[in-house]
């Protein structure tokens, strides 16, 4: 884990797993990849209740981006929890 990754991954997990999980599987991945189906879904096949389209696939994309966080963020706490700090931060004892 580099120094810039190391940092990123400190700053994320102080607002913890929950947050991380919700935000960025269920907000931002659930929405933008529902968002960009139903639009193509529509360009593809027009229907004129595409809004249900939409919800269908916020739930799916939704559910699937945050089972899709909860692994990213255990991986990542494993790697981070298992590498040794960058050299900056390592404490070194003065004898």
């Amino acid at each position: 884990m580099t120094l810039k990754h190391w940092k990123r991954w400190e700053k994320l997990r102080k607002n913890g797993k929950v947050n991380f999980v919700l935000v960025n599987g269920g907000l931002i991945v659930g929405l933008l990849f529902a968002s960009l189906v139903t639009l193509l879904h529509q360009l593809i096949e027009p229907i004129d209740y595409w809004g249900m389209r939409l919800l269908v696939y916020v739930f799916i994309f939704s559910f699937s981006g945050m089972l899709a966080a909860i692994y990213i963020w255990n991986k990542s706490e494993t790697k981070f929890l298992s590498t040794n700090p960058p050299k900056h931060r390592r404490i070194t004892s003065s004898d």
